[in-house]
């Protein structure tokens, strides 16, 4: 399958709208699909000449990133939803069994494991030769990335389910308690906590001294990074489970109400919302003049990042929880079909 995208002139595939400004076109060309043994609610992570997944067959896929081909599977006892991280040669997951992983990259070969008391959903962040991760046992964890010892934990009251942002030596974070968390990212200290209104399932994102943050209380949180102290907020029409993406102004994040919001960084103010047919889990992805995300609906969307104009749709035969993945020139794209998909990017 093969669109030609002419992001903001005349011709819209799909939609048959016009966008107000031109700007240059963008071609998005099927690759190939790769078939897991079960569900893909993993978010892609490209390194090198490799593309890493989980899936809930229990297993994490090393898939050559040019050709869809398998490289090697590493078996765990329980499905892999968290999105890896690879860190100088070192491949990073966590499984619903309750364990943090650390592989070779090239072979798949086990470096180290460490146990934690409940299942690990939360994708890992590895910065400085630390590797943090929070478990639904309600910890949060630091542990030296060569060889997993820990150097410290700190217990919330609820479950661990998003992952962590770090910014400035502190460590944000979300918790089932409904609060988000800062802690000193080298002693576990807690700096502040923000209480809102619900679960946070979602990964926070830090820019220019704010916390951007969405919860199941339908509220999308802006907090000073330095006290916690709300800046403003912005009410969806339901629940908020996906990650926030932010570029220069803009902050984009998905709602169970199935809309895409752009919301204006300094003031919570709406740009725009798109309206998908199911609700949104998948974090957005930014690429040049598109945000790219999935919805439960099945589809794979692109967007005018400034006006929200709808200018590509991929439809897959399953629900797309995880968010999209844009590295080396390439798209991919995880859903409950349980396939990981790739689209070429080209520009002139």
């Amino acid at each position: 399958m093969r669109s030609k995208l002419l992001i903001g002139i005349l011709l819209i595939w799909l939609s048959g709208c016009a966008s107000p400004e031109p700007s240059p076109d963008v071609s998005i060309e099927f690759a190939w699909a790769y078939r897991a043994g079960d569900y893909v609610r993993s978010k892609p992570t490209a390194y090198q000449d490799a593309v890493y997944v989980g899936g809930d067959d229990n297993q994490l896929h090393a898939v050559d990133a040019a050709t869809g081909e398998p490289l090697w599977q590493y078996e765990t006892a329980d499905n892999v939803t968290s999105s890896p991280v690879v860190s100088e040669g070192t491949l990073f997951f966590d499984s619903w069994d309750g364990s943090i992983y650390a592989l070779d990259a090239a072979q798949g070969e086990l470096r180290w494991r460490y146990d934690t008391g409940g299942w690990v959903s939360a994708s890992p962040l590895v910065e400085g030769g630390v590797l943090y991760v929070g478990s639904h046992d309600g910890f949060m964890y630091a542990l030296h990335a060569d060889d997993g010892e820990r150097m410290w934990w700190y217990k919330t009251d609820g479950r661990i389910e998003g992952g962590a942002a770090l910014a400035e030596g502190r460590l944000y974070f979300g918790s089932s308690d409904n609060y988000v968390y800062a802690l000193d990212a080298s002693t576990g200290a807690l700096v502040w906590r923000s209480r809102t209104g619900g679960d946070i399932i979602s990964t926070p994102a830090v820019a220019a001294g704010s916390v951007y943050v969405g919860s199941t209380d339908r509220k999308f949180y802006a907090l000073d990074a330095a006290t916690g102290q709300v800046q403003w907020t912005f009410e969806a029409g339901y629940a908020i489970e996906a990650s926030p993406a932010i570029t220069v102004g803009i902050v984009y994040f998905g709602s169970n109400d199935g809309r895409l919001y752009a919301l204006r960084t300094l003031d919570g103010h709406l740009l725009w919302q798109h309206q998908t047919k199911e609700p949104i889990r998948s974090s957005p992805e930014v690429w040049g003049g598109l945000v790219f995300f999935g919805s439960d609906d099945g589809s794979v969307y692109g967007l005018d990042r400034q006006t929200g104009t709808e200018v590509w749709r991929y439809r897959t035969a399953g629900a797309i929880a995880a968010g999209p993945t844009v590295a080396n020139g390439r798209l991919f794209v995880s859903s409950i079909d349980r396939r990981l998909h790739a689209f070429n990017l080209e520009t002139p």
